[in-house]
């Protein structure tokens, strides 16, 4: 029995590490994708490199956003990286 009960709790915790390690790298996207509009939004510089990992991670959150509140933020964010990076392109021709 004290067996079972270990290898249940042991179960249990390695599940919840699981979720929780999905959850860090859902924060991270998250952070990525706002962090990056609001620097441009603030008349700040993003790199080529971090607009497109934005850009990357906006476009993943928006097919798994949790709720319309933060869809919401995702979709502004989306569009201040979109417009940067087509003023860039732009720019650049």
């Amino acid at each position: 029995m004290p067996r079972f009960v270990l290898s249940l709790l042991l179960c249990v915790l390695c599940g919840a590490a699981g979720i929780g390690a999905s959850a860090l790298a859902a924060n991270s996207e998250l952070s990525r994708c706002l962090d990056a509009a609001t620097i441009l939004g603030a008349g700040g510089d993003v790199s080529n490199q971090e607009l497109k990992a934005a850009q990357s991670a906006c476009a993943r959150l928006k097919q798994s956003s949790p709720d319309r509140r933060t869809l919401a933020r995702i979709d502004r964010a989306a569009e201040t990286i979109d417009e940067e990076v087509q003023r860039r392109q732009a720019a650049s021709r």
